[in-house]
């Protein structure tokens, strides 16, 4: 017999033993982007990624509710997912900015075939993905997407990960 959930609207722990338990999950450092109905490149930075399925190929993002290039992830129902390499952290900070026109003087290029905007020069690789599925998930969107393509960067093996609040270099000589 499965436990019963607990009414957590009553009784929660406080905000920032939250923060600090999650602070403590190391993440790798993605951007992902998209294009406006316009055909405007936006994106955000995300640590929120994880592979769902091999068979098939799915993984899954958590977007906030507020970010603001959520609407085009949705109505376009196309992204990619920029794995950012050791270097990108700058890029990373960037796409996290909100005060800032973050493709401005960034290298980018467009995906030959939707246009997507990829970040290859930053990026070991750049998953290119179709939205199968939107779960609203408290103040965020859980959105599964099957893989359509991958995209060798030339960032090489090495990755960019977040803990402790801090970006760490990983796989660099």
């Amino acid at each position: 017999m499965a436990a019963a959930i607990p009414d957590r609207s009553v009784v929660s722990p406080p905000d920032s033993a939250f923060l600090d338990a999650m602070a403590a999950l190391a993440g790798g450092v993605c951007v992902v982007t998209a294009l406006t109905g316009e055909g405007r490149p936006v994106g955000f930075t995300s640590t929120a990624v994880m592979s769902l399925s091999r068979q098939p190929q799915l993984l899954a993002i958590g977007v906030g509710s507020g970010v603001r290039s959520l609407p085009a992830l949705l109505d376009g129902r196309r992204f990619a997912l920029n794995i950012l390499h050791s270097g990108g952290e700058h890029v990373s900070r960037r796409f996290a900015d909100r005060t800032v026109d973050r493709f401005a003087g960034l290298e980018w290029s467009a995906e030959e075939g939707s246009g997507l905007p990829m970040l290859l020069a930053h990026s070991s690789y750049t998953v290119l993905c179709s939205v199968v599925r939107d779960l609203r998930a408290g103040d965020h969107h859980l959105i599964v997407a099957a893989v359509d393509d991958v995209v060798t960067g030339t960032g090489g093996p090495t990755a960019l990960v977040h803990h402790d609040r801090r970006y760490h270099a990983l796989g660099a000589a």
